[in-house]
């Protein structure tokens, strides 16, 4: 009778042990990476501006400022392939309760797109190349755990320097290149939730996806405002959905 009272114990202990998913009290580290969707924000405006024509007074015509009809481009249009990295460190205050530091690297590749018009001729624009470095700070929480799998929601909120933004551009006179943004530190925040596995007690690996939101850079109206294109470069804010593959190391 005591032999069996113990294996009854010991059989409630385990599945106790189960559900409440392995001990992770202390500190992890993680490392994280995949591709990045823009699905929010504009990356320029669009802007109209029409020539005067007046007559000097020995009846020649003087033509003033420029005819440009300028079209207002998202994210995707202006780049592809957007690359999300980042590198947390957290402080378990149990087995899925955390709070974490992280900074994070993004990437993306110019594209070549049409501008409109200037002048009567067709202007197309190649956007250098996007990259931005953020540091924030965030916690995260447990949403369901079973066993060696188990789920997180993380909050964060924190600070991104975005590099310069330029293009390269044809049919505008006397210009071959416009700066669109300074390099700027904007604001940013994001939700995020992961599934995460532990093959071993010192190792998770898994999948996170979520929404992460970025203000807008400071626009570049050093050649922009003497185009007469003043206002394209007011936007910039950006919205980007990551997948990323993740693997923590924990202590």
């Amino acid at each position: 009778m005591k032999v069996r009272l113990v294996l009854i114990s010991l059989c409630i202990s385990s599945l106790s042990a189960s559900a409440a998913g392995p001990d992770i009290s202390g500190w992890s580290i993680t490392v994280k990476g995949g591709p990045a969707f823009p699905v929010m924000g504009d990356f320029s405006g669009s802007a109209a501006e029409q020539s005067t024509t007046t007559t000097d007074p020995d009846g020649n015509e003087v033509v003033t400022g420029n005819s440009a009809n300028i079209l207002g481009l998202d994210w995707s249009d202006a780049y592809d392939d957007f690359l999300d990295l980042a590198i947390e460190i957290d402080f378990w205050e149990g087995p899925t309760r955390s709070l974490y530091l992280g900074l994070s690297r993004t990437m993306a590749s110019g594209k070549n797109a049409t501008l409109g018009s200037f002048n009567g001729s067709n202007v197309t624009a190649t956007f250098s190349d996007y990259s931005d470095t953020g540091i924030y700070a965030g916690f995260r929480w447990g949403l369901g755990n079973s066993g060696w799998i188990k789920s997180l929601i993380s909050v964060q909120a924190g600070a991104t320097i975005i590099d310069s933004i330029d293009a390269d551009v044809t049919n505008i006179p006397n210009v071959t290149s416009i700066a669109f943004y300074q390099r700027s530190t904007v604001f940013s925040g994001g939700v995020f939730i992961s599934v995460i596995l532990t093959p071993l007690d010192f190792l998770e690996v898994g999948i996170e996806s979520g929404f992460r939101y970025q203000t807008a850079p400071k626009g570049d109206n050093s050649q922009i405002d003497l185009l007469g294109l003043q206002g394209i470069n007011s936007e910039g804010d950006l919205g980007l959905v990551p997948v990323r593959i993740l693997a923590t190391i924990k202590f």
